[in-house]
C-alpha cells in the first residue's frame, strides 16, 4: 500500500499556494503550483509541469533529480518571487533569502523553513504536444509548452 501523509493538505497549498521545486547540483528554484500524486508501476510518483522556457528544465533534464519542498500557508512573498523572476537573471536563493539545506538521497537541495519535503528522480518525463495544449487553449498561447516530468518519491519527510 502505497500513502501519501499529508496528501490533501499538500495538494490544496500546491494549488493555492504553491510549493518550491529545486533541481541541480548547482540548483536554481522555482514556483510550482500544479502537480499531482499517485501510483504508477508500483512506485509512488510526483508529477510536475515544467514550462519549455523555465530555467529550471535545463536543470531537471541535466540531472534527473528534483525536490518539492511545501510550505504550508507561509512564504507566499518567497513564492511569489520565485515565480515571477528567473534563475538565468539572478540569484533567487538569495534575493529571495531562502535557506538550503543538502537533500538525504537525491544531489540537489530542499527549502528550510517548509513543512513537508519530496525528494524525487525522473522516471519519466512527456513533452506536451500542439493538440495537447489546444485543449487548454488560453493557457498555451505563447505556444510555451509544459514537459510533464514524473519522479518517484526516493525520500518523504518533514524537517
Amino acid at each position: 500500500m502505497f500513502d501519501f501523509n499529508n496528501a490533501d493538505k499538500i495538494l490544496t497549498n500546491l494549488t493555492n499556494g504553491g510549493a518550491f521545486l529545486v533541481s541541480g547540483k548547482s540548483p536554481n528554484v522555482m514556483t510550482i503550483s500544479w502537480g499531482m500524486t499517485g501510483v504508477m508501476w508500483g512506485k509512488k510518483i510526483i508529477l510536475v509541469p515544467v514550462r519549455d522556457s523555465r530555467y529550471t528544465k535545463t536543470k531537471l533534464d541535466a540531472s534527473n533529480e528534483f525536490t518539492v519542498s511545501v510550505p504550508f500557508n507561509k512564504l507566499g512573498k518567497e513564492l511569489a518571487f520565485c515565480g515571477a523572476h528567473s534563475g538565468k537573471n539572478c540569484n533567487k536563493f538569495q534575493e529571495a533569502d531562502l535557506l538550503t539545506a543538502k537533500a538525504k538521497e537525491v544531489n540537489t537541495y530542499i527549502i528550510n523553513g517548509c513543512d513537508y519535503y519530496y525528494e524525487c528522480e525522473v522516471v519519466a518525463k512527456f513533452k506536451m504536444t500542439e493538440e495537447m495544449a489546444l485543449k487548454f487553449d488560453k493557457l498555451y498561447r505563447t505556444g510555451d509548452l509544459h514537459t510533464l516530468y514524473l519522479g518517484t518519491v526516493v525520500a518523504e519527510y518533514t524537517k
